[in-house]
């Protein structure tokens, strides 16, 4: 269970979010709709507590991640897989090494990361990308491989900001047809989208305006399923491991 309780996230005099509540259940796939500027993005970096609300609080099922110690968040930050324009990939580093540094920051022994590395890459259709650079993948390759490194610790809830932003309808698909995978399996989905026609599998949907919620609806007539009794394993069936 995910839970928002009259959250407010203020920059100087500019109210990013103003009071917002929802929950969602485990296992939920949720769009997050609103213009730009709305708080979709507001949304996802407090969940993935790269920010700490200014007023209220945030709980993950029964815990508060309002605030945070630095070690507590480290730790929470491995049940959650995020991507989004502020997480860019490294030019530097080749794919197989982009995906690997969320587990090299934990301290996996290297076998270990080889093989969550070479299942993470399999699972999003790059096994033959590990030893090329992140600019020699077309745009489409690129969102799977940051999807990659978001899934490659296993989480129990992944973060996507703007996933199709700017790709083509079969790049695009590939990426939709990916979360939707992992939603199946269990794994809570949260997506921060302009263009929800490109999404049929999701349970819930926020509606933003100006910081505000406008209001939560199940998003029923969309091919949707009611939330599910989750099965223990499904990180193993998500993960292909």
């Amino acid at each position: 269970m995910i839970q928002f309780k009259n959250v407010t996230l203020q920059y100087g005099q500019h109210a990013a979010l103003k009071g917002v509540n929802f929950e969602l259940p485990k296992g939920s796939f949720t769009l997050l709709e609103g213009h730009s500027g709305a708080g979709k993005s507001s949304i996802l970096r407090l969940l993935a507590t790269f920010e700490q609300p200014t007023q209220g609080d945030i709980m993950v099922g029964n815990s508060s991640i309002a605030k945070l110690s630095r070690r507590e968040r480290s730790h929470y930050r491995r049940s959650v897989g995020y991507t989004g324009f502020d997480v860019p990939l490294l030019d530097n580093r080749n794919c197989f090494d982009n995906v690997a540094l969320p587990l090299r920051v934990v301290g996996l022994s290297e076998a270990d990361i080889q093989g969550r590395v070479k299942a993470a890459l399999a699972r999003v259709g790059l096994a033959h990308t590990d030893r090329m650079m992140p600019s020699e993948l077309s745009g489409g390759q690129q969102l799977r491989l940051q999807i990659a490194r978001a899934v490659v610790n296993r989480p129990a809830m992944v973060l996507t900001d703007e996933p199709t932003a700017q790709l083509d309808d079969v790049s695009a698909s590939r990426v939709v047809a990916l979360l939707e995978e992992f939603n199946k399996a269990g794994v809570t989905v949260i997506v921060a989208t302009h263009e929800s026609h490109r999404f049929n599998r999701v349970t819930h949907q926020l509606k933003l305006a100006d910081g505000a919620i406008v209001p939560l609806a199940d998003a029923q007539g969309r091919g949707t399923a009611a939330p599910k009794e989750i099965d223990p394993n499904f990180l193993n069936k998500a993960y292909g491991v």
